[in-house]
């Protein structure tokens, strides 16, 4: 049975992920939500803690990225300014963009494969429904978002705890 609860809950966002705890657990490959996670959502601009953070990410993992937006032209951009793997318009939680970046993976078992994302109803969801173990984040600490949808994540995490 598939549940909302994370494998790895982290209380701060993508550069708080303990990478070295990931490859002590056996994950080999990470696969990364786009916007919130890694990118401001529709921005095309890195931080330079993300950028950093992923430098390190690249040296200890195979690496790519599963989004829903759905804009090509950015889905582009953003493939060539991180240099990885992308697939847009996923319609996550369904679990084909999962396998299809998984057949890129140099023989890595879905189970060896990590989704990190800021959504529990996409990348958990999707993630665990493809096999993966998952690990929820915060947006990015440069966001700034409405109250209400800080509102809604915090009611979101909630739920999964319980």
């Amino acid at each position: 049975m598939v549940i909302l609860r994370p494998t790895y809950l982290i209380n701060g966002d993508v550069t708080d992920i303990d990478l070295h705890q990931l490859k002590k657990d056996g994950i080999r490959g990470l696969i990364f939500d786009l916007d919130s996670t890694l990118l401001a959502p529709h921005s095309g601009k890195i931080t330079p803690e993300v950028a950093e953070w992923l430098r390190e990410a690249r040296e200890m993992f195979e690496v790519a990225i599963v989004s829903n937006n759905k804009r090509a032209k950015y889905i582009e951009e953003v493939r060539v300014l991180l240099q990885m793997p992308i697939i847009g318009h996923a319609a996550k939680p369904r679990r084909w963009a999962f396998f299809e970046i998984l057949k890129g993976f140099n023989n890595i078992k879905p189970s060896e494969v990590a989704v990190i994302g800021d959504r529990p109803l996409t990348d958990v969801l999707g993630g665990q429904r493809a096999g993966m173990k998952t690990v929820l984040v915060w947006p990015l600490k440069s966001m700034s978002e409405p109250k209400w949808v800080t509102m809604m994540r915090k009611i979101e995490r909630y739920v999964i705890k319980t």
